[in-house]
């Protein structure tokens, strides 16, 4: 299981999991596709930086399959393309009217964008729900509803600080953004030093180690 408390431990250098994994690069697309495995847990994480800003753009991961099965991806920031590709044709069909979420963290803040609602920044209300460790977006017209779970936080038992809210609203958009707590920041920066250690091919060569 990989919930952990963080009260007495140091940053893990895998990003929010725990140490012990093997990581594996390539540079691609313009970014650097790192992929983590933990052999005890069967877990697997994908992560898809910007070569020139080094801000997360994707993370993907999955648990071990059960016998007989694979199983699928979770993603927890950014969006992933193949999925996208091949959501084309029911979004086509879907109403453009209907909000879509997606995170998109900056180096600061955890970032959630929900584009297609148009109400007044007034109408917003976002809230930590202690209990089940939520933020909650709902309107006061009654429109809109949305829990957000938050893996990062919830890995290591880190309570949400309800002071680091913040939401703003233009062009149909609501950013919601919540501030990183110090572990958060200390266990990204880890990984970032560890990250900047690894020497990576590019696309279609053997994937490099870890060093």
């Amino acid at each position: 299981h990989l919930h952990a408390r963080a009260s007495t431990r140091s940053p893990s250098t895998k990003i929010m999991y725990k140490a012990g994994g093997k990581s594996t690069a390539i540079i691609a697309g313009g970014r650097k596709k790192v992929h983590t495995t933990w052999d005890d847990t069967g877990f697997e994480q994908v992560e898809e930086f910007d070569l020139t800003t080094d801000q997360l753009l994707l993370r993907k991961v999955r648990k071990a399959a059960m016998a007989g099965r694979e199983s699928k991806w979770e993603i927890e920031v950014g969006e992933d393309a193949a999925a996208q590709r091949a959501g084309e044709e029911m979004l086509i069909a879907a109403s453009q009217d209907q909000p879509t979420i997606v995170r998109r963290d900056t180096q600061e803040c955890f970032q959630w964008r929900v584009r297609n609602i148009p109400y007044p920044v007034e109408t917003y209300a976002v809230t930590a729900e202690a209990e089940a460790n939520q933020l909650v977006i709902r309107t006061s017209n009654k429109k809109y509803f949305k829990r957000i779970n938050i893996p990062d936080l919830d890995r290591h038992g880190i309570p949400i600080d309800a002071s680091g809210i913040s939401f703003t609203h233009c062009n149909r958009t609501l950013v919601v953004s919540l501030q990183k707590p110090d572990f958060i920041l200390q266990a990204e920066a880890a990984s970032k030093r560890e990250r900047a250690g690894l020497k990576c091919g590019k696309e279609g060569d053997v994937d490099c180690k870890q060093q």
